[in-house]
């Protein structure tokens, strides 16, 4: 009898794809809806790329510091278990690593456990300490290039493991009920982002969107790039490669804190995190500036900025979710100008002011100019790379660029604000000969 109807194997083995496709006997494709009995889980076989280490696109990119360069597997392995593993490069650089722990979140450990990969079937230990698994394969140098065939086996535990526009909502509650007891973390993955939470908030949260959640974290991440200038796949402004990693961690550790390897949130913040209207509302501001912090370059953040020009990115989250008036008009920051400007000029330090203070200088900057004033004095950054090591080299950088970016004399606006520069700094700007702004910048208000 003839078969009218066959099926193309095109489905990952965890059912991360929303819909298969079948041939309707006519050699016409019809989508086909995913099975919503199956897991939403990592495949047994995965591909990865090589990528650029977190210090090279550190340096590419002139940011204060590194970040994430891990990949994620989707799966976790117990403390003092016995894992397989099968390694296949199949092109390019074979130098490679198996990270075992996730930054924060276990925080107990002195430091991740990590296993060199090399070409064929290995069988490793884990320590004490187990926890989720990630692949290193980084490169220094952009032109390397790399794939590398892991399959994974005896040992390695999946876990829920969301993947923006794969897994259904179906699939995640399943996948959460089928393997609460399995694993202590779940894992949801995007375009830009990595993020880990712990079960027990996932399967309080297990009804909401979480292909809404994942979308507004690669919102966060795209707004983040707009205000650095940074769009394309090529070329030092091109967009970064590697994905940031957002972890939960106990709620003794305070609130939110992004340093080198990863961002945290604490468990009392998860209702945050994995409820997308926090993400996009005033409540997503500690997430937004901490990713905010990723992105601060190092040529014009001076000390005691720290705190300040983070909020450049955080600012620009604000606008690019559609909230109306910024955070400065929030939390009533405006008198603070006010009170500061009583003070006689002379008597004003703009770096002895406070981080509200402090941000209302850039904001206003912001105000006058657009977005443009940040994107391209971001971009020039990056492709002027200026090697400056004092304070007042940093301010005499952002005083002469944000000048010839937007092609006006701003030597009012900075002696207003207090700014503590050698005389000739002042004169480097007249010497400019542009001409001053149409009115008092300091007087703007959102």
């Amino acid at each position: 009898m003839k078969r009218t109807f066959f099926f193309l194997l095109t489905c990952c083995l965890g059912g991360l794809l929303t819909s298969c496709e079948v041939n309707d006997g006519g050699g016409n494709m019809q989508p086909v809806p995913a099975d919503p009995q199956k897991l939403a889980v990592a495949d047994s076989v995965q591909h990865f790329n090589i990528s650029p280490s977190a210090a090279a696109e550190a340096d590419r990119l002139q940011f204060r510091g590194n970040h994430n360069d891990m990949q994620a597997t989707g799966y976790y392995v117990a403390p003092n278990s016995s894992i397989t593993l099968h390694v296949n490069f199949k092109s390019g650089s074979t130098s490679a690593r198996l990270a075992i722990g996730t930054p924060f979140r276990d925080n107990i450990r002195p430091v991740r456990q990590y296993f060199d990969l090399q070409q064929g079937s290995h069988t490793f230990t884990v320590d004490q300490y187990g926890g989720l698994v990630y692949v290193i394969y980084t490169t220094n140098n952009y032109s390397d290039t790399g794939q590398l065939e892991l399959s994974f086996g005896e040992g390695f535990i999946p876990v829920p493991y969301f993947q923006k526009g794969k897994t259904t909502p179906q699939q995640w509650m399943n996948t959460l009920d089928s393997l609460k007891n399995n694993v202590p973390d779940v894992m949801l993955v995007s375009d830009h982002t990595i993020m880990v939470a712990n079960m027990d908030e996932a399967l309080l949260y297990k009804d909401e969107n979480q292909q809404l959640i994942v979308e507004r974290l690669d919102s966060i991440i795209k707004f983040s790039n707009f205000i650095s200038g940074l769009n394309g796949n090529s070329g030092v402004n091109a967009l970064p490669k590697n994905k940031h990693l957002i972890t939960v961690r106990d709620s003794a550790s305070g609130g939110y804190m992004a340093a080198g390897i990863a961002i945290y949130y604490t468990e009392s913040l998860s209702y945050r995190m994995l409820q997308p209207r926090y993400l996009a509302n005033t409540n997503g501001w500690g997430i937004w500036h901490e990713v905010g912090h990723t992105y601060q370059q190092k040529a014009w953040t001076w000390g005691g900025l720290t705190e300040t020009t983070v909020n450049v990115y955080s600012l620009a989250c604000e606008r690019g979710f559609g909230l109306p008036v910024s955070r400065i008009t929030t939390n009533n920051a405006w008198p603070k100008l006010d009170a500061y400007f009583l003070k006689p000029i002379a008597e004003r330090n703009y770096n002895s002011g406070d981080n509200d203070l402090k941000l209302i200088m850039f904001h206003q900057l912001g105000l006058a100019f657009g977005d443009n004033l940040y994107i391209q004095l971001s971009r020039t950054t990056r492709e002027n790379r200026p090697v400056l090591s004092t304070d007042e080299e940093k301010m005499r950088y952002f005083m002469l660029s944000a000048s010839t970016i937007v092609q006006k004399d701003l030597s009012d606006f900075f002696r207003k604000w207090g700014f503590k520069v050698n005389e000739s700094v002042y004169t480097e700007l007249a010497n400019l000969q542009l001409p001053a702004p149409d009115q008092d910048l300091t007087m703007l208000r959102d």
